[in-house]
């Protein structure tokens, strides 16, 4: 017993007060119980000033953009030459100008998103500074210093989707496939040589029921992009449920996008996630001569077709 509390009094601090001689012999259950309790130390929690720590993501007005953009500007028609539904005011620096109205395709359409969930944002809160990150041209340019070029996939400027596109401005994350949340960003590769930028909403079963979280019942996933065909109503913003190849083709009452290709790799399957505007690191590509030239759209990859169109 004496071996087992003799420990345990030297947890505890000396008072103030002068204390009787210590006696070991003395000591009992009662004796220590009666011995004052150490303050609990504090701890310092590394949270941003001013933050929560669900801040720390744009989702949700990634989220709303695409029901505003869903609702609005849906099915309107898809088509590889064309970017923006409508024209997009850039606050007080300008108008990012559509082409083709209101025809769009995938990669403009995760531009699209991106631009509308500034617009919600900035309305929502008073912060307009997220339009002082990056000037309008970078939604314009093709070079590696421009969004855009990034966003429309570029190998040598390690650009593989729109996930990448935003890391490398410092306005995202890697955030792998098993522990995506809806409103992140992924481009998907095909067995078929063709592939696709969207948003992802959620993972689903072989029977295209939306399921809450990565398990062994996944086989694809709901995104939200812009495919199909030219027409109204046959192509354009509209949801999709991508199922990867070795799941085959499964049924379900759904548009579906099969032959996707599943790997670790961020190369055929890209994934991130976009960050809030207070974390914005100020990273930005540097320009690396004309060498490094413009991004050229894959018009045969991006071709726009799934299973179902």
């Amino acid at each position: 017993m004496t071996k087992l509390l003799l420990p345990l009094l030297f947890l505890f601090p000396a008072g103030a007060t002068a204390q009787p001689p210590f006696d070991l012999n003395a000591v009992t259950l009662e004796t220590v119980s009666q011995l004052p309790l150490p303050e609990a130390p504090s701890v310092a929690v590394p949270l941003r000033a001013g933050l929560r720590g669900d801040d720390k993501y744009f989702n949700g007005y990634v989220l709303k953009a695409i029901d505003y953009l869903y609702k609005n500007y849906g099915l309107l028609g898809y088509d590889i030459s064309s970017i923006l539904t409508h024209d997009i005011e850039y606050h007080t620096f300008g108008t990012i100008k559509a082409r083709h109205a209101p025809l769009t395709m995938c990669v403009a359409a995760q531009m699209e998103i991106i631009l509308t969930a500034f617009d919600l944002y900035a309305a929502e809160t008073g912060d307009y500074s997220v339009y002082n990150y990056l000037p309008k041209r970078s939604f314009e340019g093709l070079a590696i210093t421009d969004l855009k070029g990034h966003i429309w996939v570029n190998h040598a400027f390690k650009a593989d989707g729109t996930a990448d596109a935003l890391i490398n401005f410092g306005m995202g994350e890697r955030r792998t496939f098993d522990r995506l949340l809806p409103g992140d960003f992924v481009n998907i590769n095909r067995t078929t040589r063709t592939g696709h930028a969207v948003t992802f909403i959620g993972y689903i079963s072989k029977t295209g029921k939306m399921l809450p979280s990565y398990g062994a019942d996944v086989v694809g996933f709901k995104y939200f992009s812009s495919q199909g065909l030219r027409e109204a109503g046959q192509g354009g913003f509209d949801y999709r449920y991508a199922v990867f190849s070795k799941h085959g083709c499964p049924e379900m009452p759904y548009k579906r996008d099969c032959n996707v290709i599943y790997s670790t790799d961020q190369l055929y399957l890209n994934t991130g996630t976009m960050l809030a505007p207070a974390y914005w690191t100020g990273v930005m590509p540097q320009a690396a001569g004309e060498e490094a030239g413009e991004t050229v759209l894959n018009r045969s990859f991006f071709n726009g077709i799934t299973t179902d169109d």
